[in-house]
Order: structure tokens, then sequence, then C-alpha cells
């Protein structure tokens, strides 16, 4: 019988044990990551989101943001959100004293956190393909989805109320001027609080409410579905307060449009007044000023006037645009811009008459006869809206009533 420690010793057997082994490691090698791959799959839970949806993923980053189980992390990624509330430059929201504010929210990499009295495992990575994206994705123990789902909802719900509560607004995107961006989300105003002549702000409403519910008769008279009010009157009167107004009463979104924009061209404005959101005022303001630059040579003034009416005119623009153009000075446009079929209302705002003096005293102060003393004295004085609430700011300050 052979001696079983000489047939090991044999080389030919050792280089065949050798080569065995070899084999059972390379198959063995997979071992660790198929337990770990089917122990994901039965025992864990994952959701993921990437940055190419574009309400999913900011809604998730906004909550995990406010939410205070993800904020137990020391490495964060930081985005900056504008807190102005009227439509201007980060250079003048700075200049008014009103910074942007930081969101944050778990940085690049591996987390483990306990949320809502869950263990939550939350990656964050950085896609290269080709195109460049953003992915989250969320892990908790357990097969049933109900938890994540719930958490993604409660990310859903936040995100849908803030856009309730708030007023939308773009601008033309500076690096691809033919299409829109979304500047900032400003408050929403009730109309109420526009002091303007005795039912102005009504009626300007019950029309658009007509307007915007009429899309079959327009149809059946063959006209565009389309609509533009020119606002008129001095400065501080409340032309744009009564957009925005409008707009927060209808839930509609605002873009604003400078038609002395470098980066509004002949080609662009066909492309922007065709890629206007849906359910949006476009609003052009101090259209008069477009005028005086063009007249004046202005190098900054890249669009022709007859772009701009062609524009206007164009089948491409959006069915159901509604367009706000205003100006301090009616005098100066010319009459082609504002005849009937590009803008079918006028409406003049002017200065304070008695009955908007004596109402916007009250808004700082519920005396109604001290009220009405202070519009008989003022009445007559032209004096815009403005100019009236800035004089009863200083004189009431922060005890107006509402």
């Amino acid at each position: 019988m052979p001696d079983t420690s000489q047939l090991l010793t044999q080389p030919a057997l050792q280089a065949a044990l050798l080569a065995a082994a070899g084999a059972l490691a390379y198959w063995l090698k997979d071992v660790p990551g198929l337990v770990i791959s089917w122990a994901r799959r039965f025992f864990i839970s994952t959701l993921t989101v990437d940055s190419r949806d574009e309400f999913l993923f900011p809604a998730l980053v906004e909550y995990m943001d406010h939410h205070p189980g993800l904020r137990g992390v020391n490495q964060f990624t930081a985005r900056s959100v504008r807190s102005g509330s009227a439509y201007q430059s980060l250079e003048e929201d700075l200049r008014n004293g009103q910074p942007p504010r930081a969101f944050l929210s778990p940085g690049e990499g591996l987390h483990i956190l306990r949320v809502d009295g869950r263990w939550l495992w939350l990656r964050r990575e950085l896609q290269v393909t080709q195109s460049v994206f953003e992915k989250v994705s969320l892990s908790t123990l357990g097969r049933s989805p109900r938890f994540l789902e719930a958490f993604l909802q409660a990310a859903i719900l936040a995100r849908a109320a803030r856009e309730t509560d708030t007023l939308s607004v773009y601008i033309p995107n500076p690096f691809h001027g033919g299409d829109w961006m979304r500047a900032r989300l400003g408050s929403r105003r009730p109309l109420a609080s526009v002091v303007l002549k005795a039912g102005q702000g009504e009626a300007l409403l019950a029309d658009l409410e007509r307007f915007l519910t009429s899309r079959e008769r327009y149809a059946q008279l063959g006209i565009p579905w389309r609509r533009g009010y020119l606002l008129f009157g001095p400065p501080g009167t409340g032309k744009t307060s009564l957009v925005t107004a409008l707009a927060s009463e209808l839930r509609l979104n605002v873009c604003t449009l400078s038609l002395a924009s470098p980066i509004v061209t002949d080609e662009k404005i066909h492309t922007l007044l065709a890629a206007v959101p849906q359910r949006s005022l476009l609003l052009i303001e101090d259209v008069d000023a477009f005028f005086r630059e063009r007249d004046a040579a202005h190098a900054q003034v890249k669009l022709s006037f007859s772009g701009f009416l062609n524009a206007l005119d164009g089948v491409a623009t959006q069915e159901g645009t509604v367009l706000f153009m205003t100006t301090n000075h009616i005098e100066r446009l010319d009459p082609a811009l504002i005849r009937a079929g590009r803008i079918d209302e006028q409406v003049e705002l002017g200065w304070a008459d008695e009955d908007q003096l004596r109402r916007l005293y009250l808004k700082f102060h519920p005396d109604e006869a001290a009220a009405a003393a202070f519009a008989r004295e003022r009445a007559g004085q032209k004096l815009s809206p403005a100019a009236v609430q800035g004089e009863l700011m200083r004189r009431f300050g922060a005890n107006a009533p509402g």
C-alpha cells in the first residue's frame, strides 16, 4: 500500500492540488459578494432618486435640509436659495440686506443615520456617463418598502406645500438664452394687499379668469388663445405688485423678460416665447426703456422692434399665453406695439385718489376718522401709492395691523 506522505511529496500531485485549490478559491471569490447581494435582495429595501428627475430630486434634497434626523451628519452638500421677494438680481438682494440662505443636505459618500426610529443608510454619489448627474440611494432593513415610500411621500408633500405657498419666478437662462430657468421663489400676495382704485384689481382678475376658461370659444372663433395687457402710469403706482397679486390669486408662474438684455436676440425671442412654462404670466417691465435704448443705438440691445413684433404674432407663441407689459411713459411706445390683437386691455394706474389714500391709511392704522382726514388732506397732491405707503410705514412702522 503506497505511503500517503510519499504521495503528497510528489511534484505532480502537489501541482494538481495547488491547481485545484486555486480553482476552488477562484470559484469562491464571488461567494461573499453573492451572499451580500442575496442579503440585500431579501433583507434590505433600497430607494434611489437621481437629479434627472426635476421634481423628486430637489424635493428630497430640500426635505433632507429640514429633517432633524438627516442633519446629524458632519459632511454636507450646500446650495444657495435666494430669499428676496422682488424680481431683481442677486446683487440687488445683497444690497437690500437679503442674502441667500444655504440649504444643507448629506454630502457625497455613505451615511448611517437613525431616522424616525429606523436605521437608514444614505449614499450620495456623482454619476458621470454621457451627462453628469447626482444620485441618492436610501436603504433600510426589511423587505417592505413602506417606510421609504412614506419618507419620499413626506418629501413630495413638503415640496408641494412650498410650491403652493410661493410664487415661481422665471428668467431667460443666461447660458442657454432660448429657454427659461427658475430664478427664485417669492411669497404669494393676495390681491387685496395691492391698494388700487376701486374695482380695478377685481375687474382684471375676473377678465383673466374668463380668458383662462375660454380656450374652446377661441378655437371656435379661429382666434389665437392669447391675451395681452398694458399697465401704464407713474412709477410706484403698483404695476408690478398687481401682476404678482394676479399670478398669486390664479396660482400662476411669472416669467419676467427684459427686452434690453444682451441674450435676447431676434432669434432667441421666438424660442423664449414658444417655451414659456405652462400656466404662466409673461411680464415685460418698463417696455419704454427698450424703445429709448434702441433709438439711442445702445450697444447692449440685440433685439429689433420688428423681431419682437414678429415673435409676439408668431405661430410658435404658446397657446394660453398671458402677456403683461408695464410702462411709465405710454407716449413713448410705438402704436404698432399696443394695437388691438397684441394688447387687448390698457389699464392706467395713476396717482392715489381719495379713496385709495383712505384705504392705504387703514392698512396701517384702523382709525376711520383719521383715515378720512388724511385722505382729504392729501387728495390731489399727485402721490403714488408707494410714496404714501412709505410715509405711513415711517409713521406707524411695525405697528401696522396687517
